[in-house]
């Protein structure tokens, strides 16, 4: 068995101060029930790749919107109240959740793309082709 020490400030504290924004950011009546899915962020040489953990879930429970500069993904997994009494463990979260991510200068925003597969809502946001600025400059 391991001890682990108790330390009652970590309800309180969020780890990084970005934690603390987005957790005042999407705060929420404590009667509306909410997660966050975990979200992967995937670099490539010509894009960058979201996977949204979202299962059981299908395409129409999202919503993506761009608002200037900022990926806004919103949805909703509803629990299944007919199969509530058949329950005896409960892990997985339900309910409303809305993640923003802040777009910088390098990413196409009007060629990004979504899919929904395998309980996984892959968007692809694609970087802007760089220019090759390098050029030989003749002296006069």
């Amino acid at each position: 068995m391991t001890l682990i020490k108790y330390n009652p400030l970590n309800d309180f504290i969020p780890v990084t101060f970005g934690d603390m924004v987005e957790k005042m950011l999407n705060e929420t009546p404590a009667s509306e029930k909410v997660f966050a899915p975990a979200v992967d962020i995937i670099r490539h040489e010509k894009e960058v790749v979201l996977h949204v953990m979202a299962p059981g879930m299908a395409k129409e429970d999202f919503n993506l919107d761009l608002n200037e500069d900022r990926l806004v993904i919103t949805g909703e997994r509803v629990f299944p109240e007919d199969l509530k009494e058949n329950y005896k463990t409960i892990e997985s979260r339900f309910g409303k959740f809305k993640r923003v991510f802040k777009l910088n200068k390098e990413i196409n925003a009007e060629k990004i793309s979504a899919r929904y597969e395998n309980g996984i809502l892959m968007i692809t946001l694609p970087l802007v082709a760089r220019k090759d600025t390098k050029k030989t400059i003749k002296i006069s």
